[in-house]
């Protein structure tokens, strides 16, 4: 196994949850986005965070900026429909946020359950206005439960496939 930091930014214990799984499978050292240090030697960061506003959360945008040269993988968690526009393009800005010369490994989405204040809220819009956008999505009511059990074991597949692609790009880079 390669040496893993894996640093979340979670309110509702959903990234959380998905950072745990990819921690435990990997070997690596867990910690928040407000207390992770320099990546200085691990062989690369897994990077948890919820969208917010399209991307990562502000914690997370302020900390993907200050990586340089390094390794990364993202775990993302929404309240989108999984593999949506608006949870693709999410990574894109993620690795838009990143310091010079890092290099994306892979990247995971799921969705975590919308507290229910949100749900009422997003149930209200849709009554009242359904052509709006953030109304015709619905993954706010399928984000029920999640991330759920196979949720968390899709997270720890994909850590395993991602360990073996850093692997196969360290030995790459040491050749």
């Amino acid at each position: 196994m390669n040496r893993w930091l894996v640093v979340y930014s979670s309110v509702t214990g959903n990234t959380k949850k998905i950072a745990e799984a990819f921690c435990e499978e990997v070997g690596g050292t867990l910690a928040r986005v407000e207390e992770a240090k320099e990546p200085e030697g691990y062989d690369a960061v897994a990077i948890g965070y919820w969208l917010w506003r399209g991307g990562p959360d502000p914690k997370t945008a302020a900390y993907l900026s200050q990586l340089s040269g390094v390794n990364v993988a993202f775990l993302e968690t929404h309240a989108a429909d999984n593999r949506s526009e608006h949870s693709v393009t999410a990574f894109a800005r993620a690795a838009a946020r990143l310091g010079k010369d890092c290099r994306v490994l892979n990247v995971f989405e799921c969705q975590g359950q919308v507290p229910e204040a949100v749900r009422e809220k997003r149930a209200k819009l849709e009554a009242e206005k359904p052509a709006d956008p953030h109304a015709k999505s619905q993954g706010w009511k399928t984000s029920v439960g999640h991330p759920d059990e196979s949720d968390v074991a899709a997270a720890k597949e994909f850590a395993l496939r991602t360990d073996k692609k850093l692997s196969y790009f360290l030995k790459k880079d040491n050749a």
